[in-house]
């Protein structure tokens, strides 16, 4: 888990290096798709009470695995724990090579000039923003939404072992999906990615996971 921000971390320094950004196509699918640029559209709705609460939900996403992987420890520290490590792990490296293969650094750099109302909040909003641009060193990190893939995920993972934390999490994820459009860090087209992502995830990362662990036969 410690190599996953490690890596995530240093792709910073590697991505813009690799390939060009590609913010331009993602801007015109997004335009083909809605006719509008959606965190554009989205200004109609923009008040400082609401942008706190879109703040902290977008923030959760740093807190929604690891609460999922200590309730799962705690309830059963052997299979159901060690499984949805290697999904999520398998999710968060699948995102990374997304953002290699499409660099792209988000709405909130390059539709600048297109907004008219600021995302001001009341007590939350200024810290999250400040605290995020502070400690997340890659800026390329938008194709897929690595925050819809790996929240979604966490959705299943929860659903399919521990069923009241899902019903907990689930109105905190949407709520997290929302505000990354809202707060203008992705385009939509990356949220649709990410769900694509997170599909080809949990489909391939448990088969693999069972192919790779021993059955106690084996072991012995």
């Amino acid at each position: 888990m410690i190599f996953i921000v490690l890596i995530y971390e240093s792709l910073g320094d590697l991505i813009q290096y690799l390939r060009q950004d590609i913010d331009s196509s993602l801007i015109q699918i997004d335009l083909s798709l809605f006719g509008v640029h959606p965190t554009v559209w989205m200004e109609r709705w923009i008040v400082p009470w609401f942008t706190d609460i879109m703040s902290l939900a977008y923030f959760s996403y740093y807190f929604l695995p690891l609460t999922l992987l200590i309730v799962l420890y705690i309830g059963n520290p052997k299979l159901e724990f060690k499984e949805s490590i290697f999904v999520l792990t398998f999710g968060y490296y699948a995102s990374f090579i997304g953002y290699i293969l499409f660099p792209a650094i988000g709405p909130r750099y390059t539709l600048t000039s297109f907004y008219s109302v600021p995302l001001d909040g009341i007590w939350i909003t200024d810290f999250v923003r400040d605290t995020l641009n502070a400690l997340e060193h890659n800026k390329r990190d938008c194709m897929p939404s690595g925050h819809t893939q790996i929240v979604l995920m966490v959705l299943y993972l929860a659903y399919r072992y521990k069923r009241f934390v899902f019903y907990v999490f689930f109105p905190i994820i949407c709520g997290l999906i929302l505000s990354t459009v809202y707060l203008r860090y992705h385009y939509v087209i990356d949220l649709f990615a990410g769900v694509g992502f997170a599909i080809a995830s949990l489909i391939i990362a448990p088969r693999l996971y069972r192919r790779w662990t021993p059955t106690k036969g084996d072991e012995i």
